[in-house]
């Protein structure tokens, strides 16, 4: 055995046969890699309480704990993840590791393996000992980070594939993620991930941020404070380039940002620092050139709409056709560049929304703002077109409604088609105006006469009679008599609706402008429709001979065509107007035919189907059973009264159900039937407690007249 040493110097040296030596292990160094928390934060004590409440069981769970903190860009995911984390890094002695995951931008997604060598390099791991590949790494990392919990801060990350070989080893250990994507892929993987999406703040809340960023103390109320808040959309990222821009001396302060605003400037102008560095359009854009050209399309698109706020439907007609528009709706709501407003329905941040119409004029030409507008203008006839065909049946001028088919399924009853269109309405209204500006006055008349029933149903008035009027103009332009005529019996039904003095005397005057077009026209139905508006104007002017007139001229103008729905209108307004005039008789017998005819009218779509009209026919008993009592036939309006009940099972109308209810109670008292009277006037009342209506003291005088005392009953 040679045991002689040649070269250098030794020093010490043993000699034996079995020799055990042992060195400590070098401990492995605690990286201390996260951001320092902003020391400018206000509200977010519900997302921090979430926070605190899911990360409560560190110390005995399995498996590390990973959370997700999604939002649209400047909301403030960061600020909320690191002062949640402030104060507890204690609990994570095996080190805190960031990485920004898309440092170049939301369309240049960091590669995961050089994210991996930061973090083992962090770890004191010799380079000539990294490991090459990813999974080698990711393995590397999760046996040296197995010994004490830790946490890992994933920053911008763009998609769920980053994440899981950047989850460290000790299960104690917390991996919390923010992203402007919703990463829904994450929720596929081998452990649950734990998301919380991040709205925007409220006002009170951007006033105190900004306050304490701009050191500027001030009342909410301020005018400019206010100007400013609001111009933000409620972003902390806006709010803080705002709060620094006020506190700079050489902008002027909040008053000088206030009035820029006023003054019409852009937001995403104002919200930008003076050497352009930080801007919110820059936070925008990030997000913008990471979609794919459809989507980017879309969202430019929605730039365009007149509001902010949009049905899921529209967003994906707006985005392409077929499967292609789900997908740009789904990637934008992934991209949060669209959030949740309702069921059904997305929302833009006012921001956003600006960003995205700048982008629209940038990118797309006229031609192209013109075909969005267009599509949008189709959309929402198409949807009032629906509403229209839920709500009624009556004829209407317009090509969409030559084809039921389209319009059948969209809603299944008209009270969920009314109440989806309200959300609606504010688009639509102002989609007329863009396409009178644009100069589509046919596409114009046909939205407004689209949009009657929603506006009757509902009695939004104002709104129903400006655009009612607008329309009168496109139609004038058009210079064809038929749409003319349209138009003005539109305008003058929305007045007679609202029926103040000033009002029927512009209804009158606009039927008779209808009836004269019409006539031109040669369009002997919309002629027949402006006398019956002339005869309810009579009517609610006291004009009941008039009335009687003019409803027997409207009912010889379509004596030669085939419209038994009118026919069936007019013989019931006939017998009002009887009735009106103290005519009984004569009012029975129309009211009872008018009953006959709406319970034998055709289906419009089936031939050879009996469609009847059952609201109808219990309106014309009602009506009937009036004339009967002022008769003194009292026993007569019983009679054909009993079958009320059973019609108005086949309709949801509770006003019309209780004053056809009143009036039975009436018919039975004048027989003598008080019992039974009572029974009615009760059920009535109850009714009209439930919808709220003023006619409840008419029922309750008629139980306090039988009784002597009030009832109890809805007090």
């Amino acid at each position: 055995m040679d045991n002689t040493f040649s070269g250098g110097n030794a020093h010490v040296v043993v000699q034996a046969q079995n020799v055990s030596m042992s060195q400590p292990v070098a401990s492995l160094p605690a990286p201390a890699m996260l951001l320092t928390a902003p020391d400018d934060f206000v509200d977010r004590n519900e997302g921090r309480a979430w926070f605190n409440a899911i990360t409560a069981d560190l110390p005995s769970r399995r498996s590390p704990l990973s959370i997700v903190v999604t939002g649209a860009a400047g909301v403030g995911k960061t600020a909320l993840v690191l002062h949640s984390l402030a104060g507890r890094l204690g609990e994570f002695p095996g080190g805190h590791f960031f990485a920004d995951m898309s440092r170049r931008g939301l369309g240049d997604a960091r590669d995961v393996s050089d994210v991996l060598a930061d973090f083992l390099s962090e770890l004191r791991i010799p380079r000539d000992e990294m490991p090459s590949g990813l999974e080698a790494r990711a393995a590397r990392f999760r046996s040296l980070t197995s010994a004490e919990p830790c946490v890992v801060m994933l920053e911008n990350v763009v998609n769920p594939g980053q994440v899981l070989p950047l989850v460290p080893g000790h299960p104690a250990s917390l991996v919390v993620v923010t992203s402007r994507f919703g990463l829904s892929g994450l929720r596929a993987g081998p452990h649950k991930v734990n998301f919380l999406r991040l709205d925007v703040l409220n006002d009170a809340a951007c006033a105190e941020l900004f306050q304490q960023v701009a050191e500027e103390a001030g009342e909410f109320d301020d005018e400019p404070l206010r100007t400013v808040i609001g111009a933000c959309a409620g972003l902390p990222g806006a709010v803080r380039i705002a709060g620094a821009r006020a506190a700079d001396p050489l902008d002027g302060g909040i008053r000088s940002l206030a009035g820029r605003l006023a003054a019409g400037r852009s937001a995403l102008e104002v919200l930008t620092m003076s050497d352009g560095d930080i801007s919110m359009r820059l936070v925008f854009e990030d997000s913008y050139r990471s979609l794919d050209a459809a989507t980017a399309r879309g969202l430019r698109a929605l730039g365009l709409q007149p509001t902010e706020d949009f049905s899921d439907e529209l967003v994906a007609a707006l985005g392409g056709t077929g499967e292609t528009g789900d997908q740009v709706w789904r990637r934008l709501l992934e991209a949060n560049l669209l959030e949740r407003a309702a069921v059904g329905r997305c929302r833009m941040i006012s921001l956003v929304h600006q960003y995205a119409k700048e982008r629209a004029y940038a990118e797309d030409s006229p031609a192209e703002h013109a075909a969005i507008l267009s599509a949008t203008a189709d959309w929402y006839l198409w949807r009032a077109g629906a509403v229209a065909y839920r709500v009624s049946k009556r004829w209407r001028w317009g090509a969409l409604f030559a084809d039921p088919a389209r319009l059948r399924g969209v809603f299944e009853n008209e009270q969920q088609a009314l109440d989806a269109f309200a959300a609606d309405e504010a688009g639509a209204a102002s989609v007329v105006e863009l396409a009178f500006k644009a100069g589509w006055f046919e596409k114009v008349c046909q939205l407004v006469e689209a949009l009657r029933e929603f506006y009757f149903r509902r009695k939004r008035h104002v709104q129903w009679i400006a655009l009612c009027e607008m329309a009168v103009e496109a139609a004038e332009l058009l210079k064809d008599d038929l749409v003319l005529a349209r138009m003005h019996y539109e305008l003058a039904f929305a007045f007679l609706d609202r029926g103040t003095e000033a009002d029927l005397d512009a209804a009158r005057r606009h039927y008779e402008l209808a009836r004269k077009a019409a006539k031109c026209a040669g369009h002997a139905r919309t002629v027949s429709s402006a006398l019956e508006g002339l005869g309810q104007v009579a009517l609610e002017q006291g004009a009941a001979t008039m009335a009687i007139s003019l409803f027997q001229q409207a009912l010889a103008a379509i004596k030669n065509i085939d419209h038994p729905r009118g026919r069936a209108l007019l013989t019931y307004h006939l017998g009002h107007a009887y009735s009106a005039a103290g005519l009984h008789q004569e009012a029975a017998e129309a009211l009872l035919r008018a009953r006959e005819l709406f319970a034998t009218l055709p289906d419009a779509e089936t031939p050879g189907r009996i469609a009847p009209d059952s609201y109808n026919e219990a309106r014309s008993l009602t009506r009937y059973g009036q004339a009967r009592i002022a008769a003194d036939r009292a026993d007569e309006a019983v009679e054909q009264l009993e079958s009320i009940p059973d019609l108005f099972e086949k309709c949801d109308a509770p006003k019309e159900e209780a004053d056809a209810l009143l009036v039975r109670g009436d018919a039975l008292a004048a027989c003598g039937r008080d019992d039974r009277a009572r029974q009615d006037w009760q059920a009535a009342l109850a009714m009209y407690v439930r919808i709220r209506s003023d006619r409840a003291a008419d029922a309750r005088k008629r139980l306090v007249g039988a009784d002597g005392s009030a009832t109890t009953q809805g007090q």
